[in-house]
């Protein structure tokens, strides 16, 4: 009819365009997806109902099948076909510029990093892209963030049982030699003598590749990452297995080559040996640099 006008078709993929993205392969499954997830917030439920809730405060919403045509509209970067968006309120911007992080999001944001939950909901997508060879298009950006998974070689023990430091000790010299300890901050041989609980830390020399770590310590609040274990509502322990570098800022950089690399990579064998005896020992569930769950045969 003359003088009347047709209201304009809604845009499909302007949520996607206006949300930060989580990018996976084709072979990572909602399942894998969700499993991650509740690493970190247990009560998400991704595969029951599309949206994971991430606390109240925002919210992960997928799969995304998106065809050739629709990631031009949604502006999502090639050769990637799925996607996960991320529902959270703009938050106010760290002042000045980022200091560089080994995960690239300081790129993302030149003028000042996010804060608060869109910093966290950030932060649970770059380490669900780590762990599943994926990515992260931040919103208004074209080009996405690949984080290394091969840079995660830290790891966590969670255990209902304590390790004395001397047990741990022992642990590490069946990697090496020149072993420290230190049982709140004490290095002297009584020390080892402390009541169960004191924080400790066992030294391991690398040589030239640096060090290897071990820090105990009761843990302070429960690990989202155990709430399904048997012991996940109780006391625990925490045994953080950590790679010292020779240069603090090789902790800095997207990715590692040559010297720092192999001294990286000297480090990782004796780290996953170390790990998997104190997870056999205490009984416990390990736990990887991100905050999820790693099977003690795959470290």
């Amino acid at each position: 009819m003359p003088g009347l006008r047709r209201r304009a078709a809604a845009d499909p993929w302007a949520p996607l365009r206006g949300r930060h993205l989580l990018l996976v392969p084709t072979v990572a499954g909602p399942d894998q997806v969700d499993a991650l997830v509740r690493c970190w917030y247990p009560q998400a439920d991704l595969v029951g109902t599309g949206t994971a809730d991430l606390d109240g405060v925002a919210a992960l919403h997928g799969p995304h099948d998106i065809s050739t045509e629709a990631a031009v509209a949604a502006e999502v970067p090639t050769p990637w076909s799925v996607a996960y968006d991320l529902e959270v309120e703009r938050s106010p911007r760290q002042p000045g510029e980022p200091p560089r992080r080994p995960d690239g999001l300081h790129r993302a944001f030149p003028d000042g990093l996010p804060t608060g939950a869109e910093l966290a909901g950030l932060e649970l997508l770059l380490a669900l892209a780590r762990r599943l060879g994926g990515a992260v298009r931040p919103v208004g950006s074209r080009d996405a963030l690949t984080p290394d998974h091969t840079t995660a070689v830290e790891t966590r023990v969670v255990s209902p049982t304590w390790i004395r430091p001397a047990d741990v000790a022992a642990v590490c010299a069946q990697e090496g030699e020149g072993v420290q300890v230190a049982v709140g901050g004490d290095t002297s041989p009584e020390a080892l003598e402390a009541p169960d609980g004191t924080p400790f830390v066992v030294h391991l020399p690398m040589g030239p590749a640096g060090a290897v770590v071990v820090e105990g310590q009761v843990a302070e609040h429960p690990e989202p990452a155990v709430a399904g274990e048997p012991f996940g509502a109780g006391p625990m322990a925490v045994y953080d297995v950590r790679w010292v570098a020779p240069d603090e800022e090789w902790h800095l950089l997207e990715h590692l080559e040559g010297l720092a690399l192999a001294c990286r990579e000297r480090a990782r064998r004796p780290m996953a040996a170390i790990t998997r005896t104190l997870a056999e020992l205490g009984g416990g569930a390990i736990v990887d640099a991100d905050g999820f769950l790693v099977d003690r045969y795959q470290v």
